[in-house]
């Protein structure tokens, strides 16, 4: 497994950090700690795949966001909540989107659908990708010991870890589903 990580977890960051990522480069930020990768590493392929992910999104809005919107139910009952962003935070968002788990491709692709000039857009998401791929890897890099405490002796206890993460991880989506729906209805209602 060692060895997969060596050779193959700079490329899982790329790749995971297009869409979304905030696992990989926490995973990241442990691999690096226990010695399998390099923490510059992680933060620089980090920012490059969160650059690209953005940038990706962006454009995809600008090229085909009237009709993808147009399109797709989803979308079109996400836009109260992007309108009330943006009149709450300006181009401030291009900065915060990047923070925003769970709807940051959506908005970004809104956003590509705005006047927002494109030398803006790259300064804030350079700047936002820059800055969220050190603080995500560095603050796996700084808890990977308490990983390593709960993994070193994992089998002792596999059965009781197991049950008790997929309890947490269904709480946890319940628990940010709510607050997503609680925000939607506060923008949306501006």
């Amino acid at each position: 497994m060692e060895e997969y990580i060596t050779r193959y977890g700079y490329i899982a960051i790329v790749i995971g950090t297009l869409f979304e990522g905030e696992t990989t480069v926490l995973l990241g930020g442990i691999f690096a700690k226990l010695r399998y990768m390099k923490l510059d590493y992680v933060m620089a392929w980090a920012f490059l795949g969160t650059f690209a992910g953005d940038c990706t999104f962006f454009f995809l809005g600008k090229a085909f966001g009237r009709n993808i919107i147009d399109r797709y139910e989803f979308l079109r009952s996400k836009i109260p909540l992007a309108n009330g962003i943006m009149r709450r935070y300006g181009n401030f968002i291009i900065f915060l989107v990047r923070f925003f788990v769970g709807v940051r491709g959506i908005i970004l692709l809104l956003l590509g659908c705005t006047d927002i000039k494109k030398r803006t857009f790259f300064l804030y998401s350079i700047i936002s990708s820059a800055l969220w791929s050190i603080v995500v890897s560095a603050i796996g890099y700084l808890f990977a010991n308490i990983v390593y405490i709960f993994v070193h002796d994992i089998e002792k206890y596999e059965m009781f870890i197991v049950p008790a993460v997929i309890i947490v991880v269904i709480l946890f989506i319940f628990v940010y589903r709510h607050i997503v729906k609680e925000r939607e209805k506060t923008y949306g209602n501006q």
